[in-house]
């Protein structure tokens, strides 16, 4: 008989519309607090309500599911899978994954050798991209050992990049110090970040949107001939429409044969809340 194996992820990873629930995959909601009150993504506060918290200057901050509440969602879906992936936002940016893993020790013992947690050393599309590849090859009936070889390759060679609106969520977020190097007293800097071995490194930086958007293009353009075109490319990012549209066409000059592939996610209130409305991501995931 076959091994049923449920899969359950953060809600830092952002899909495309639909995509978790048409894929079978379960999400645990991350903690929101706006003026000391705890809402649950997903569940009791939506993307649009945390930007317009954050634009009215109040006070927004995110926390992990406490170990009891990853518990009690594993425990559920241990009596419906013979074992469970647990995937979970970089550790160098998030408690999560030390939280699933306090988890998995309230378990009875049985029950904690079926649940596997990986730490994705990423987020937002990066993430999701990677939980995609899992779905997919559990769907193909690829065996445990090799599914979790595949993903420490995807882990390995995928990249996401991103870029903020304004400095200030950085600095109230108490991530300004770590671009102290690059922002040279430039107020109005626009700094490209990368994700490299879960750790947040800082690319380049530039003088206005136009820039930084170009130089998001080219480094998907320089992942995309680096898999020989045999890559994905998601979009996420938290209200800049505009922004998007603009990457969009800076992709059209970069890897024109790529565009018509290209997904589009919203980013969730969990990186919002750190990087800010306004930011854009890309994630280049090889297949």
């Amino acid at each position: 008989m076959t091994e049923q194996i449920g899969i359950v992820v953060d809600s830092t990873a952002d899909f495309p519309p639909h995509m978790a629930a048409d894929l079978g995959i379960h999400t645990i909601p991350i903690h929101i607090a706006i003026d000391g009150k705890d809402h649950l993504h997903g569940v009791s506060i939506e993307n649009e309500q945390v930007i317009a918290a954050m634009r009215a200057d109040r006070d927004v901050h995110t926390s992990p599911p406490i170990p009891s509440e990853y518990a009690d969602v594993l425990e559920k879906l241990l009596e419906r899978y013979d074992r469970v992936l647990s995937f979970h936002v970089s550790k160098a940016l998030s408690q999560c994954y030390t939280s699933v893993q306090r988890a998995i020790q309230l378990l009875f013992d049985d029950a904690a050798q079926r649940v596997i947690p990986i730490d994705t050393r990423t987020c937002t599309v990066g993430q999701a991209l990677i939980v995609k590849r899992a779905a997919e090859m559990l769907r193909q009936g690829l065996p445990m050992d090799e599914l979790l070889h595949e993903l420490n390759f995807f882990m390995g060679n995928g990249s996401l990049y991103f870029t903020v609106d304004n400095l200030y969520w950085l600095k109230r977020a108490g991530r300004l110090n770590f671009f102290s190097s690059i922002l040279g007293g430039m107020l109005d800097i626009k700094p490209v970040i990368g994700l490299k071995n879960g750790q947040l490194v800082p690319m380049t930086k530039h003088r206005g949107h136009e820039a930084a958007l170009a130089s998001l293009a080219q480094m998907a353009g320089d992942d995309y001939r680096r898999h020989r075109g045999d890559c994905e490319i998601w979009i996420a990012h938290a209200a800049a429409e505009e922004k998007r549209d603009r990457l969009m066409e800076e992709l059209e000059l970069e890897i024109p044969v790529a565009l018509d592939s290209i997904r589009m996610a919203e980013i969730g209130p969990t990186i919002t809340a750190h990087a800010g409305p306004g930011c854009i991501a890309l994630s280049v995931m090889p297949t």
